[in-house]
């Protein structure tokens, strides 16, 4: 009787053995799975990013250009050069303004739109349809509408602000205005705001700090919006590091020198979606801490003596 208890029990160990060694393969071969299959679409990313910056970054130690094709070592000339250029100063506080003041203006409008659009009223269906409509008109097509409005003499908006008797800015072409009129075109108990700001705020930290890596990301890729309303001008007035390297590059012919700045533009995002991640770990990190229950607090010990 014994000896077959004994039996029953070591093949119940084999069988739990067998089902655990079983199930380690089986994900195993579930994660080898999903890397081969991940790794076409892992090697055409890396193919049509990886390789353009290599060859970036090797065009920015040569001179390289439409006048002088033949490729020449110059080692840092280039990026000595970038230090110095006066024009290159003035491009990259132009970028710093539209990029800062463009996160702040979309990431408040977006947060408070957000908050409106969670709320339930009459007519909020076709709020929040109006809301997403922008998001399907491609940047061109808003950038090139925006150009016609912002006409200083046949625009709509100086036509009623003449009919207003209004003054009437030369939005496109006066250095003042034409980076505002940029900017203006890429956004298409507890009182309310203590709520907003002790308990929404807070519980959305980590989403907000993505969105805003994101945006960052977004405003230095920005192309479109500058080369169809003002084309970098009136002069650099609204010129930004992105543009700047097309213009070297594909305009003046400037190979070499516009790698250089291409590598700049690469290390201009790269501090602040450092900075910016970082933040968005450390928040999420305080959020999931936040959210553990904290053990019961141990009561002190009576020092009294017992009876």
């Amino acid at each position: 009787m014994i000896e077959a208890r004994r039996r029953q029990q070591r093949d119940w160990q084999s069988a739990e053995l067998k089902d655990w060694s079983l199930g380690r393969v089986a994900t195993y071969l579930d994660a080898q799975f999903f890397r081969l299959a991940a790794a076409p679409a892992f090697l055409v990313v890396a193919a049509v990013t990886l390789v353009p910056v290599l060859v970036a970054l090797a065009l920015s130690f040569t001179g390289y250009s439409s006048t002088n094709p033949r490729i020449a070592f110059i080692g840092l000339q280039n990026y000595i050069t970038a230090l110095t250029d006066r024009q290159l100063h003035g491009v990259l506080l132009n970028t710093v303004v539209f990029v800062g003041s463009a996160v702040v203006l979309e990431t408040s409008l977006g947060l408070g739109f957000a908050l409106l659009l969670r709320r339930a009223f009459r007519g909020i269906g076709v709020f929040r349809t109006i809301y997403l409509m922008p998001l399907m008109v491609a940047s061109i097509a808003s950038a090139t509408a925006w150009r016609v409005l912002l006409n200083t003499n046949a625009g709509w908006i100086n036509y009623f602000l003449g009919s207003a008797h209004l003054f009437q800015p030369d939005w496109l072409a006066s250095p003042d205005w034409a980076m505002r009129s940029a900017e203006q075109a890429r956004v298409d108990g507890a009182n309310a705001w203590q709520v907003l700001w002790y308990i929404t705020f807070p519980a959305i930290r980590p989403v907000f700090a993505f969105a805003v890596l994101f945006r960052v990301v977004d405003l230095f890729r920005q192309f479109p919006l500058f080369q169809i309303m003002t084309g970098g001008g009136p002069g650099l007035g609204t010129t930004v590091i992105n543009y700047y390297v097309y213009e070297n590059t594909f305009q003046f012919g400037k190979m070499g020198y516009g790698a250089a700045l291409a590598v700049i533009l690469v290390l201009m995002m790269a501090i602040p979606l450092v900075l910016l991640f970082r933040l968005a770990r450390s928040l999420r990190w305080t959020s999931i801490c936040a959210k553990r229950p904290r053990p019961p607090r141990r009561l002190p010990r009576s020092t009294s003596a017992t009876p």
